[in-house]
């Protein structure tokens, strides 16, 4: 009983490591089989086998770490941040903080050129513009299980178990900087972008208890940016 409470009370350095290892090793195998195994003369198919190479990937991850949490760390679904309590009112902040979000990345892609982007599609006209809201649609919905996948891993379990070691405030930052860092790409503005990333999935976490603000959010952030930034292949993460 005595080992199954030092467990629970604190995140030891090891389980950290093989945590992100096969965090590391998943997101490796999605961008390998993308790369080497799709069709290269169907147009669209290395997009579709990009999703869903991501989508099988990110659900043996999620698999592993919900068998890790919660038969080893003995952790509930509601810790984990799996939690339908405030259902509607979490939806409604996720989507209160991802719109203007959304219009701002259409905003920049309006402004950008392509020599600046690589979107899916580039808008014209209206009738574009209302394609890329059903591509956004789709886009979305297909990214809603990696955003789970992520928010899972960073804010149920990492955050979780960094707030519950260190404290409220000193545990935010924590998690937030090894959030930051954990993508490996040191350069000031990925740092800046990924740092601003982690504090309001952060903050949304915190706010309501559960993830679903947070994977709304992400979901949203990923959709915009493939559609109108960067298409896939530019932006793997």
């Amino acid at each position: 009983m005595h080992k199954t409470d030092n467990k629970k009370n604190k995140l030891p350095l090891i389980d950290l490591i093989k945590a992100q290892s096969i965090w590391y090793l998943i997101n490796f195998l999605i961008i390998f089989f993308q790369s080497y195994t799709s069709p290269d003369k169907l147009p669209y198919m290395k997009e579709i086998y990009f999703l869903i190479f991501n989508i099988i990937g990110q659900g043996l991850f999620v698999s592993c770490l919900l068998y890790w949490t919660t038969m080893i760390y003995e952790l509930s679904f509601v810790e984990l941040g799996i939690n339908f309590d405030n259902f509607f009112n979490s939806l409604k902040l996720g989507l209160k903080i991802s719109n203007p979000f959304f219009i701002g990345i259409i905003i920049i892609h309006l402004i950008l050129t392509a020599e600046h982007i690589t979107p899916l599609i580039i808008i014209t006209d209206l009738d574009q513009l209302a394609l890329s809201l059903l591509y956004f649609l789709l886009l979305f919905i297909a990214y809603l299980f990696p955003a789970f996948s992520k928010e899972l891993f960073y804010r149920g379990f990492i955050y979780y178990q960094f707030k519950k070691f260190y404290g409220l405030r000193l545990g935010f930052i924590i998690s937030l900087i090894y959030y930051t860092v954990s993508y490996l790409d040191f350069r000031l503005s990925s740092l800046l972008l990924h740092f601003i990333m982690g504090l309001i999935t952060t903050y949304l976490y915190h706010k309501t208890n559960s993830l679903l603000a947070s994977i709304i959010f992400r979901s949203t952030y990923q959709a915009s940016l493939t559609l109108y930034l960067f298409s896939f292949s530019n932006w793997q993460f």
